[in-house]
């Protein structure tokens, strides 16, 4: 799998996700976690917002190079691995566009909720396979061609739509889900505008992605 990611610019993997950012709003003084931090932009940009005092990062590829940067940075697969950090030690975990790479992302979060602090929270991200440029590369142009970036990534491995990130994020007892928010409302474009005139008719063919909060009971 590390092979497959190695193919990859290192802009795929240090933008500062401003939306994600936008998603957590104006909380202060967090301990934050990000699974697949890359080489940790979010990170650096919510730490120096003051969203978050503490910082750490976990990723399947060691390309940070800012590493003492952060209060601990972990290199791993965390699919095949144990969960390296301690139990109720976050405040917020960030799985940012991560879900979809993984063979079992229920697993996954189950793996991570014991290092989530009462009351704290996920904050997931997932693309959107019902979007209208998925339907017209699949329908109009009959293809189904993998890219290196977006929703048809070569190493995607799940696809969802709304019903299906909102049905995986019922399966966990322990988490509430607090919010379900379309990327649209995190960025200004032609889609948000037409979004918001058709009082969200079409938000589900609108959106590429989807962000879910879920909080710790």
């Amino acid at each position: 799998m590390v092979d497959s990611y190695l193919e990859k610019s290192k802009d795929y993997f240090s933008i500062i996700r401003e939306d994600i950012i936008s998603f957590i709003g104006n909380e202060k003084d967090l301990n934050i976690l990000e699974i697949g931090a890359g080489t940790g932009e979010t990170l650096l940009a919510l730490k120096e917002r003051g969203i978050a005092s503490q910082i750490s990062g976990f990723d399947i590829m060691d390309i940070n190079p800012n590493k003492e940067k952060f209060d601990r940075f972990v290199i791993g697969n965390i699919e095949n691995e144990i969960n390296p950090f301690d139990k109720s030690e976050f405040d917020i975990i960030i799985l940012a566009d991560v879900l979809e790479h993984l063979y079992d992302p229920e697993r996954a979060i189950r793996k991570l909720i014991p290092s989530l602090k009462r009351g704290g929270s996920f904050y997931v991200s997932l693309p959107n396979i019902r979007n209208i440029e998925a339907l017209y590369q699949i329908f109009l142009k009959g293809s189904f061609k993998y890219t290196d970036t977006g929703i048809f990534d070569r190493t995607h491995v799940r696809f969802y739509c709304k019903k299906d990130i909102i049905e995986l994020m019922g399966l966990f007892e322990e988490l509430k889900i607090v919010k379900v928010e379309s990327n649209l409302n995190h960025i200004s474009s032609l889609k948000s505008i037409l979004n918001k005139v058709t009082f969200s008719f079409f938000e589900q063919f609108l959106s590429l992605q989807y962000f879910v909060k879920m909080t710790l009971k």
